[in-house]
């Protein structure tokens, strides 16, 4: 079975659980990150694992486009959707919210694989903000391998 990982992340922390998920899968598994490089054509893979980070309740832009330019070609495949966000309360309502009902609607898998605080990467306005925001005055490193283990099995 061919696998196509496809993801946009900010800071890095969306491509550790992409990477984390692949050594999950089984068969030939190919990362796309969209921020860097553009996806190839769908019609080579059996699934699609489509995931983004979560910025102030929007996921990247990149997803957003993949998710609209191929809506036709992803319901016919066996798909898996994921994000990455700090509210892990609210990652089920998110996940409802970023991605379309379409593609929610036929998923095998969708879920929450954490989130990193890194403020050694961060730009000097997302510092400011995260701070304002969460309180974290410190770096954390949160990604859920549970989660990422258990998705797999979904998916597989």
């Amino acid at each position: 079975m061919k696998t196509l990982i496809v993801f946009a992340g900010k800071y890095g922390s969306t491509k550790k659980a992409a990477h984390l998920l692949k050594d999950e899968l089984s068969g030939e598994v190919s990362l796309v990150n969209l921020t860097e490089e553009k996806p190839p054509s769908l019609d080579a893979f059996d699934r699609v694992v489509i995931g983004g980070s979560i910025y102030a309740g929007f996921i990247r832009p990149e997803v957003r486009k993949f998710c609209r330019k191929n809506l036709e070609a992803l319901t016919g495949k066996r798909l898996g959707l994921f994000v990455c966000c700090g509210l892990e309360n609210k990652a089920e309502e998110q996940i409802k919210a970023v991605f379309p009902r379409e593609l929610l609607s036929q998923a095998a898998a969708t879920g929450y694989f954490g989130y990193e605080v890194n403020y050694d990467v961060m730009s000097f306005f997302d510092r400011i903000v995260m701070r304002l925001v969460s309180g974290q005055k410190e770096n954390q490193f949160c990604l859920r391998e549970e989660n990422i283990k258990k998705f797999a099995a979904e998916l597989e």
